[in-house]
């Protein structure tokens, strides 16, 4: 019902603009009305909730704190897969359900049903989002970046007139080379957009074509760019904002749960700023670095209280389980992204970009295997030598006590099938 969808969006985009100056009990007091509603809506549709609190004795009609509600079990991935239909809302006619699904590359996609509640303040999100940076509904908006399932059957009559009607044009991003670069780069001289969302190692690889060439664009972007998709590291931030002069804004969401937030003024911090009225944000425990759980609180079609995302984050020092956070510190990466030591440590695979920053390596790909060995696969750049090679083993060697390093030179990294870049997989069973 694209009526309804609509009027969810006016009215969640309405609610985003008059509450931006709330104070924070403002905000918790709604976030906690809202929670009570998506919680006793959830035992009310659904099978797997009405279950899941008759045998953990919850009662949804109280008027429970956020403290009783941190006691609530997370949900995993594997459980939305066990419950199939049980999560789905008996209330949603079938035909007013869209479905949707993660790119499935650190297993099985994960499928979830969004209803017309839930389509609507989704898509307020993203345009409340770009409010915040600058980039108002009617900016030039090029978004480097994949278009459906193939890039390269988007570009039908229909497709190019909803361009020109909302001033956005496409380019894709997987498919690379240096002479698309270029090509990018003069096509983008020419129509000067205000804002390009980008894959993030993509943008990077863009920048450092353009640097590596000598070129430096003028008229383009006007504004900003905003990266997604993959985790943007400092090394391509840093010639990012070297080549183009323009503010970075990493945003932070996923297919299953969604767009949480942004950074809204990366030149002073990188802090993620949370959309408080989308979900509820927390911690899972109360150490700095914690999995990251969040609670969509206008999942119509598919409640999802407590559901570990499966990233860490950095959390402010007064964050508390169950408890709302409105700013991320810092999205530390995936969870399963560790390198494994045989005494049961780990190392963070966020550590690896910061290894290798000094040496001519364009890309990389960290591969630890069932007996804990490790192979480093690398993109080298022509300066690349054997010199380079023993230090790289040296450093790794050093930092992955008692380890097996082998290094591999490789012409290409394969992308997940989200076509996005995993720098660290192991293999390790934990």
């Amino acid at each position: 019902d694209m009526r309804s969808v609509f009027n969810n969006y006016k009215k969640s985009l309405d609610f985003r603009r008059t509450s931006t100056d709330w104070s924070e009990d403002q905000k918790c007091e709604w976030i906690l009305k809202m929670l009570h509603f998506s919680v006793r809506r959830a035992e009310k549709e659904t099978d797997y909730y009405q279950n899941l609190f008759q045998e953990i004795g919850f009662d949804a009609s109280a008027d429970f704190s956020f403290e009783d509600y941190a006691k609530l079990p997370v949900l995993e991935r594997e459980d939305i897969q066990k419950a199939g239909e049980g999560l789905i809302s008996k209330v949603v006619p079938h035909e007013n359900l869209q479905k949707d699904a993660t790119g499935g590359s650190t297993g099985t996609p994960t499928e979830i049903w969004l209803g017309a509640e839930e389509l609507g303040w989704k898509e307020s999100g993203l345009e409340y989002t770009f409010d915040l940076v600058g980039v108002p509904r009617d900016s030039k908006m090029a978004f480097f970046w994949g278009h459906h399932l193939d890039p390269q059957a988007s570009d039908s009559l229909r497709d190019r007139l909803k361009g020109f009607l909302t001033n956005t044009r496409w380019f894709d991003c997987f498919r690379l080379s240096p002479e698309v670069f270029q090509k990018y780069h003069e096509e983008f001289e020419e129509w000067s957009p205000d804002c390009i969302v980008a894959y993030s190692s993509s943008l990077g690889h863009f920048a450092e074509y353009l640097k590596e060439k000598g070129i430096r664009p003028n008229n383009y972007p006007q504004k900003c760019f905003v990266t997604g998709a993959e985790k943007l590291f400092p090394e391509h931030r840093k010639v990012i904002e070297e080549v183009f002069g323009k503010p970075v804004h990493e945003r932070y969401g996923g297919r299953d749960f969604g767009l949480l937030g942004i950074q809204t003024n990366p030149r002073e911090n990188l802090e993620y700023t949370i959309d408080w009225a989308w979900a509820l944000v927390e911690p899972e425990t109360d150490e700095e670095n914690s999995p990251i759980l969040v609670t969509k609180l206008h999942a119509d079609g598919m409640p999802m209280l407590r559901y570990r995302v499966g990233d860490i984050g950095k959390f402010p020092a007064t964050s508390r389980s169950g408890h709302p956070s409105f700013v991320l510190q810092e999205v530390i990466g995936r969870e399963l992204d560790r390198i494994w030591l045989p005494d049961g440590r780990f190392v963070s695979g966020i550590k690896l970009p910061h290894l290798l920053k000094d040496f001519p390596v364009k890309e990389y790909m960290l591969i630890q295997s069932e007996n804990y060995d490790i192979e480093l696969q690398v993109v080298s750049k022509n300066d690349f030598d054997s010199k380079d090679e023993s230090k790289i083993s040296q450093i790794l060697s050093a930092n992955f006590e008692g380890l097996s390093v082998i290094i591999k030179r490789v012409e290409s990294i394969p992308r997940t099938k989200a076509n996005k870049w995993r720098p660290v997989i192991t293999k390790v069973i934990r």
